[in-house]
């Protein structure tokens, strides 16, 4: 096997170890700050970031494939009885919008995409819902993060389940085809560029930075920019670490702390929704990317080494 990556063999899982290894630090860092405290503990500043249930709000769901994505949309979407529409209010026939809208009670606009370029759409809706007198006070802008050592193949594996789900490739086929994948495609390279590119737009150029601020409790809030001109001037931002722990308890803290009540909806696993698949699936995981591959990504998307580089400290310190 190549060298300068990761082989996840121990008795937990990778997210078992990581999350055990945060929660110790975290506990650590709690001790150590009430200590030093001489006044009780002051109220967790998340609660000033949630909206009322008959206020009204922007949500904007804008990350990678394969970090949680469909499974925050859903949370919502159920949550609140959301109800899907063309976008046509906001031009979006006249826009490569990427994004999916929805219409939710209370009046809250609800919003999903993928795409890196998502500003480019929230400054479009902004003007029309200004133009309409319709603008909500109230934004929240979400992205989350996912080891990308564990979302490359989980990509790779969505875009190849038609024909991978049955299992009917022997295991060696099943690698050729991801490392062709690795070693020819750039999306893998791609893994957190949406992610970066929010945490820019809210002027957070320190991605370690950001990172290390989710090792208390796996989710953190920033304040939006304050330069009027930005269109995510007047939100905030919550970021996610969707790997965490098992339990998703961060995340349901997290999305509480939006809109009181919102729960995170995990997604079936993949071992559960293809298992004919799941000896091969384990060994795309288990398969080592190599520093030269990874170096290749870098150069493009300088934020998937860094971030791959603290999940290896976070398990070199479990």
């Amino acid at each position: 096997l190549a060298a300068g990556a990761l082989l996840y063999t121990d008795d937990y899982s990778l997210t078992e170890s990581v999350g055990r290894n945060l929660r110790n630090r975290r506990n650590r860092r709690n001790a150590a700050a009430v200590a030093a405290q001489s006044e009780g503990p002051t109220p967790s500043e998340d609660r000033r970031h949630k909206m009322g249930p008959d206020e009204d709000g922007m949500i904007w769901i804008v990350n990678q494939p394969k970090c949680g994505t469909g499974s925050i949309e859903r949370s919502f979407l159920w949550g609140l009885g959301c109800e899907q529409t063309d976008g046509t209010e906001y031009g979006a026939d006249k826009l490569r919008a990427h994004t999916r809208f929805f219409d939710c009670p209370g009046n809250k606009k609800l919003f999903r995409s993928h795409h890196r370029d998502s500003s480019l759409t929230k400054a479009h809706v902004n003007q029309k819902l200004e133009e309409g007198g319709a603008k909500p006070d109230k934004c929240v802008a979400i992205t989350a993060v996912r080891d990308p050592l564990l979302s490359i193949p989980s990509r790779f594996f969505e875009l190849k389940k038609k024909d991978m789900c049955e299992g009917t490739q022997t295991k060696e086929e099943a690698l050729d085809a991801y490392k062709t994948y690795l070693e020819n495609h750039q999306q893998p390279s791609k893994q957190a560029e949406t992610t970066a590119t929010m945490l820019r737009s809210f002027g957070i150029e320190d991605i370690t930075g950001a990172m290390e601020k989710l090792a208390e409790r796996g989710y953190a809030f920033f304040d939006g920019p304050e330069d009027e001109e930005n269109p995510w001037a007047g939100c905030e931002l919550l970021f996610l670490q969707i790997d965490y722990e098992e339990s998703n308890a961060n995340l349901d803290e997290g999305l509480d702390a939006v809109l009181g009540g919102i729960k995170m909806i995990q997604n079936e696993k993949r071992e559960v929704l293809c298992p004919g698949a799941a000896d091969n699936y384990h060994a795309m995981i288990e398969y080592e990317i190599n520093d030269e591959i990874l170096g290749r990504y870098a150069e493009t998307n300088p934020e998937i080494l860094e971030i791959i580089n603290y999940y290896r400290k976070v398990q070199a310190e479990a």
